[in-house]
């Protein structure tokens, strides 16, 4: 069985934890934290699309999805609860669903908030307590909200403890679920391979083959043209009576 599937139902959690998500607010369209800036939209999107090429094109053992509804049903609540992440890995495909239903079908071990100066309680404070006891693995922050953007995080280590998650040296998160770094290019979060590639979006795509087609189009013309000035140097100089000397 996969190493993501650690966990398929909402841990094991006390009175009081249960409390906590029977009463936290739920994450719905109009909660003044889902309102998304542009340099918020842009930063998931982007993350979101290169993961789903990715995804695609290499043997992985999630499914990227992004801000979409997680739903659960807490011990003793009534109804269900839902937190949506901005950006999560799943172990389950989730082409053309409304919501995840965590508590039967496993939680994402990834998920991934971009935080602005609207969301910073919610995301820092209320999301990393939902995530833990829901049992996430790795919990991204992408610190919009700072005069210098930076990644951090929380992970479970081999103990199970939750624990800060610290970028390295050069200011990277490296997960363990997805195989991949995190970094940040400007205000944009992207995911990087071990060898420093950065993984492109369907947009970057279509313009890398373009690139490469239009690169192969003038290497063909440049090619034809040293042909024909070959053959034309040649045609004078058997003209001339020169022998060829080809």
């Amino acid at each position: 069985m996969s190493a993501l599937r650690q966990a398929l139902a909402v841990p094991t959690l006390s009175p009081t934890e249960w409390q906590f998500l029977r009463t936290i607010a739920d994450d719905t369209q109009d909660a003044p934290w889902r309102v998304m800036s542009e340099p918020q939209w842009r930063s998931a999107s982007a993350l979101f699309w290169s993961l789903e090429v990715y995804a695609r094109t290499h043997p992985v053992a999630w499914h990227p999805g992004a801000m979409l509804r997680l739903t659960y049903r807490p011990h003793g609540a009534r109804r269900r609860k839902q937190v949506a992440p901005d950006v999560f890995a799943a172990v389950v495909p989730l082409e053309g669903r409304d919501s995840l239903a965590i508590d039967r079908e496993g939680m994402p071990p990834f998920v991934l908030e971009v935080v602005s100066s609207s969301s910073v309680k919610r995301d820092l404070e209320e999301k990393t307590e939902i995530y833990r006891l829901l049992g996430a693995q790795e919990y991204a922050l992408v610190r919009l909200d700072l005069a210098v953007p930076r990644l951090e995080g929380y992970r479970r280590e081999e103990t199970r403890a939750w624990t800060p998650w610290a970028p390295d040296g050069e200011g990277r998160l490296w997960s363990g679920v997805l195989g991949l770094g995190l970094v940040l290019r400007g205000r944009e979060v992207r995911a990087v391979t071990h060898e420093g590639e950065v993984l492109r979006t369907p947009h970057e795509e279509a313009q890398a083959r373009a690139q490469e087609a239009q690169a192969r189009a003038r290497a063909d013309e440049e090619v034809a043209r040293l042909r024909a000035a070959l053959d034309q140097l040649t045609h004078r100089a058997g003209e001339r009576g020169v022998p060829d000397q080809s």
